[in-house]
């Protein structure tokens, strides 16, 4: 079970609605990645129709040890922000994203 601080809550539902705000043409949403689909989940519950919002693992993924694919890296770098959980859950992320450049994170 996914246990979010008040504090984390704060900041993501800050980021999205901040993301959200921001103009993008008519044609293109904001992208966002997640680590896993629960997040995701929040995120596009947030974000609403201003984001494309989706995860590198897919449902009922085993998260703690995924191998991400190259294909993986490359959506991930397409993307304008990338949401984890952090603790060590994700234990394959912190490599992960030592490939993407210039693409923020919010843990």
């Amino acid at each position: 079970m996914l246990h979010l601080t008040p504090l984390k809550s704060l900041l993501l539902a800050s980021a999205l609605a901040l993301l959200a705000a921001t103009p993008a043409t008519a044609q293109e949403k904001f992208r966002v990645i997640t680590t896993f689909t629960v997040i995701a989940d929040m995120a596009q519950n947030v974000a609403g129709d201003a984001a494309d919002v989706s995860s590198i693992t897919k449902p009922g993924a085993e998260i703690h040890d995924y191998q991400p694919t190259p294909g993986d890296i490359k959506r991930a770098q397409g993307a304008q922000l990338i949401l984890s959980n952090g603790l060590n859950l994700e234990r394959w992320f912190a490599r992960f994203y030592q490939h993407l450049q210039g693409v923020p994170e919010v843990v």
